[in-house]
Order: C-alpha cells, then sequence, then structure tokens
C-alpha cells in the first residue's frame, strides 16, 4: 500500500495513548517520537501523561497532562486515587474526542496497569498494550500469574520490541497471533543537539586524554554494574587513563554496595559518580564525553540506553543476551562479551579502547543501522495498520 492511499485509509480515525509515567521516567522520548510517527501515518493523536511532562508542542498532537502528583513521597492512597481520577478523566477525555483505540504501557506495576485495561474496557475502547518490561508479565507468583492472565485477555493486542520479548509472553501463555513486534524508535532529535566531547567533558569536569567508559541509567541488580567494576582494575593495567563514568539512579537496590566494592578494589579515583536522575537537557553531555558505553546486563529485553548511545555514535560493549544481540553483532557495529564473566568484559573494554579507528569504524555502522531498522515513521506505520486492524476486528 503506498503513503499516500494509506494516508487516505487512516485519515480521520483517533487514537488515544495514555502513559502516565512520560518526562517522570524518562519516557517522554519514546511518546513524542510515535506520536509523531503516528500523526505522519494519518492518525489523530491524544497524548495522556503526567505533569511532569514537558509539552512537546508537536503540530496536531492534543497533549494532556491529567496524571498529577501521582508519584513522590505523599501519601500512597492519596497518589493511588489521583492516578484512577487521572484515569477516568483521560477515558472519559478520549470517548468525547472519538477515539476508539486506547494505546497503553506495561513496565512493571501490575495493579496499575490492569485499572487502566480494565477501566479502557468499560468504556469500550479497544485496548493495544506495549509491553516495555516482558519480566514485568513474567514470574511465577501465583498472584501475579492471575494478574497478568487479566491483562492479556483483556488487551486487544499486544506490542513488544525484539523477538526474545515475543518468545517470553508465548512462554508463559500469550497466544502469538495477539502478539506484534514492533522495534522501538531512534534518538535522533536528541543526538542532533549533542555538544562537543571537549565541551561535554569540560562540564563534567573529565581530563580531555581520559578514556571514559559510560554506564548509564537505572542502577539495577540486573545491568551488572559490579561486573563492569570488578573489570576495572584489569583494564586500567593496560589502559591507564581509563575513568568509569556512572550517571543514574538506584532502583530496588543500595548504591552503597557499589561504593563499597569500588573501594574494596582502590579504583575510586578511577570512578566519577553521578548517582540521581538525569533530565533530558543533560543526557548528551553525558554520552558525548564517553568513548566507549558498557551494558554488562544480566537480564534485559528491550534497552533504551543501547538504542540511544547507538543513536548517539557512540560504540557499545554489551552482554551475548539475546536481546542484545539481536541488535548488536560482535566486532560489526559493536562489541560483545560473555555474560557474568568480568575477564572476558576486561578483555573486550581493552581491545576496544585501544583502537580508536575500530571504534570510529563500529559508531557509524551502529548509527546506519538505527537509522534502517529503528526510523520512528515506520514504526508509526506499523503501529497504525495494527490500529486498523483491531478496529475491523
Amino acid at each position: 500500500m503506498t503513503a499516500t492511499s494509506y494516508r487516505g485509509t487512516a485519515q480521520g480515525k483517533a487514537v488515544a495513548i495514555i502513559e502516565p509515567v512520560g518526562g517522570h521516567g524518562g519516557m517522554d522520548y519514546y511518546d513524542q517520537g510515535l506520536c509523531r510517527g503516528l500523526l505522519n501515518a494519518g492518525f489523530r493523536v491524544r497524548l495522556y501523561t503526567c505533569d511532569e511532562t514537558v509539552d512537546p508542542e508537536i503540530p496536531g498532537l492534543s497533549f494532556h497532562p491529567f496524571y498529577r502528583s501521582v508519584y513522590g513521597q505523599r501519601s500512597r492512597f492519596l497518589r493511588a486515587v489521583r492516578y484512577i481520577k487521572a484515569t477516568f478523566a483521560s477515558l472519559r477525555s478520549a470517548v468525547l474526542s472519538g477515539a476508539r483505540v486506547c494505546h497503553l504501557h506495561a513496565f512493571n506495576d501490575l495493579k496499575a496497569e490492569l485499572v487502566v485495561i480494565a477501566m479502557a474496557k468499560l468504556f469500550c475502547r479497544k485496548v493495544v498494550l506495549t509491553v516495555h518490561d516482558v519480566d514485568s508479565l513474567a514470574g511465577h507468583v501465583t498472584g501475579k500469574r492471575m494478574v497478568t492472565g487479566w491483562i492479556y485477555r483483556l488487551a486487544d493486542r499486544v506490542i513488544v520490541h525484539n523477538k526474545v520479548s515475543l518468545s517470553e509472553l508465548t512462554a508463559i501463555g500469550v497466544p502469538s497471533k495477539r502478539i506484534t513486534t514492533i522495534p522501538h524508535g531512534h534518538f535522533l532529535e536528541s543526538a542532533n543537539e549533542m555538544p562537543t566531547q571537549e565541551t561535554a567533558r569540560r562540564r563534567l569536569e573529565i581530563e580531555p586524554s581520559a578514556k571514559v567508559v559510560l554506564f548509564f541509567g537505572q542502577i539495577k541488580d540486573t545491568k551488572g554494574l559490579d561486573l563492569l567494576i570488578e573489570a576495572l582494575p584489569t583494564v586500567a593495567n593496560e589502559v591507564p587513563d581509563v575513568l568509569l563514568l556512572i550517571a543514574g539512579r538506584p532502583w530496588k537496590t543500595e548504591f552503597f554496595r557499589f561504593e563499597e566494592l569500588i573501594d574494596q578494589l582502590n579504583v575510586r579515583a578511577r570512578c566519577r559518580l553521578h548517582i540521581k536522575f538525569v533530565p533530558n537537557d543533560k543526557v548528551g553531555d553525558f554520552y558525548a564525553a564517553a568513548d566507549l558505553v558498557a551494558l554488562p546486563y544480566r537480564r534485559i529485553y528491550q534497552s533504551g540506553v543501547l538504542l540511544m548511545a547507538m543513536t548517539f555514535a557512540r560504540p557499545v560493549v554489551v552482554s551475548d543476551l539475546a536481546g542484545m544481540t539481536e541488535i548488536v553483532s560482535d566486532g560489526v557495529n559493536g562489541y560483545v562479551f560473555r555474560q557474568e564473566s568480568k575477564d572476558d568484559l576486561a578483555n573486550v573494554l581493552i581491545r576496544a579502547l585501544q583502537d580508536e579507528a575500530g571504534r570510529l569504524l563500529l559508531s557509524e555502522r551502529a548509527l546506519d543501522y538505527i537509522r534502517e531498522h529503528h526510523d520512528w515513521d515506520q514504526i508509526g506505520r506499523s503501529t497504525a495498520e495494527l490500529y486498523q486492524d483491531v478496529l475491523s476486528s
């Protein structure tokens, strides 16, 4: 189907994207990319999100930050009440606007996500659910399995970002015919605003001559930061000016464990710590300052950090998990090491840091890969086709 004829079939269709995380947890960029892609595919789009999200002022987008004061340290009960009220208001607004499809997102709060899906079905909307964190729907606890069952039965269609996520969902009983694989999009708009490496290092007070390995994003036990710290002494023996730059805030873990490991291995002088949330306007500084981006993960389905690093033309070092190697080919558009092997990680880091020409080549190939396989307009067209299929079913 040509772009012109497709636009003709989609014109007049409306979708309500209800995604409460937004700017609170770094989902705003994803939301904006998807909204742009859908608008270009001919859909009318309404975005309902949290009040920590800045209005992107995208032409044609109807923006509604209805989820107000639902995060923070306030009373959990009051935040839950506000969340339910905001969901009701979002769905009522969506119905009045004529949106027949509600596009929801699953992360790791099953109960909240079930509430939104159930309310959307009560409003007689078609529900499309993008599952970003498949682990939230997996697990073996009886109560969790029950909630998961309700969620995937209520959703008309489920979107995942890659093959490994598809495999995991089918393994827990989600029918494959109800799952569609659509990739996560690029970060090219943000990459266009990146500073030079010299400027970024000056802002972060990093020596121009340092060989910087970046670990970026939420710090979780499954992300293997301890493995990276353990590999650092070996790397330092071969690359004396190596510096590990850690940027992000802990999630369900305590950072003092990593600091104890840093001191135990006597590598504090080789670490630069920014243990807090990094706002959007500062993200580019960290990637621009880096020579390598390390993702020594133990478990992952889809990594926004990986796609961001590749979009920013920074060479990546990843563990050989299926969610990583589906995108990264060793020596082609990145570097791959054996998961859980600090020795192999150290060897790969040394090899990459000592080969500037090789890093540059892999960075260029990574950016080419992202442009070809993670284009938001193509994602918008694929998602719009899915909406049409759901509406006609």
